[in-house]
C-alpha cells in the first residue's frame, strides 16, 4: 500500500517573449491537506466546491478568490492558515506571474518523492520546481485523513 501526499499547488505556465525566456514555468506547493490542519473537512468541502478535484482552476480572479478565502475563513485556532509572510509571498506570486497563465491545482506525491521539509505540516510549504508531471485526479473518496491511499 503506497501513501501519498496530497498538497494544494499554484503554478505558472511561463512565458517567452521573441525567444527570450521570462519565465520558465515553475509552480510551488502551498499547503499541504492533511488532518493537522484544523478544518480539514471544510477545507476539503470547500475545494470540492470550486472542483478542484475535478480540474485545475486557471482562472485569475478564481484563483486570488481561493487563496484569500482560504486565508480568510480558515483560522487555525490562534493563528491563519498562512504566516503573513507567506501570505503576501503567495500574492506577490499571483501578481507577478499573472501574465504567465497561473494555474492551481491538487496534487498527489508519493512520501518517498517528497522531500520537502517543513517546519509545520499545515505551513505554506516553499518549493518552486518545473511543472511537475503529476496529472493524477484526486477524488475526495480517496482522501483519507489527509493521505492518498492506493490499493
Amino acid at each position: 500500500m503506497d501513501e501519498e501526499n496530497v498538497y494544494l499547488v499554484l503554478g505558472c505556465h511561463g512565458r517567452v517573449e521573441d525567444g527570450f525566456v521570462l519565465c520558465s514555468s515553475l509552480e510551488n506547493r502551498i499547503l499541504k491537506l492533511d488532518d493537522s490542519l484544523v478544518s480539514f473537512s471544510e477545507v476539503v468541502d470547500y475545494l470540492e466546491a470550486v472542483r478542484l478535484f475535478e480540474r485545475p482552476m486557471i482562472d485569475y480572479n478564481a484563483i486570488r478568490n481561493l487563496v484569500y478565502k482560504l486565508q480568510d475563513t480558515f483560522d487555525q485556532k490562534v493563528k491563519r492558515l498562512w504566516s503573513e509572510r507567506d501570505y503576501n509571498i503567495i500574492e506577490r506570486f499571483i501578481v507577478m506571474h499573472r501574465s504567465c497563465g497561473l494555474y492551481s491545482r491538487l496534487v498527489c506525491v508519493q512520501k518517498s518523492a517528497d522531500k520537502v521539509s517543513e517546519p509545520e505540516p499545515h505551513s505554506f510549504v516553499i518549493r518552486a520546481s518545473n511543472t511537475s508531471s503529476i496529472d493524477e485526479e484526486i477524488p475526495k473518496t480517496k482522501i483519507a485523513r489527509g493521505r492518498i491511499i492506493k490499493h
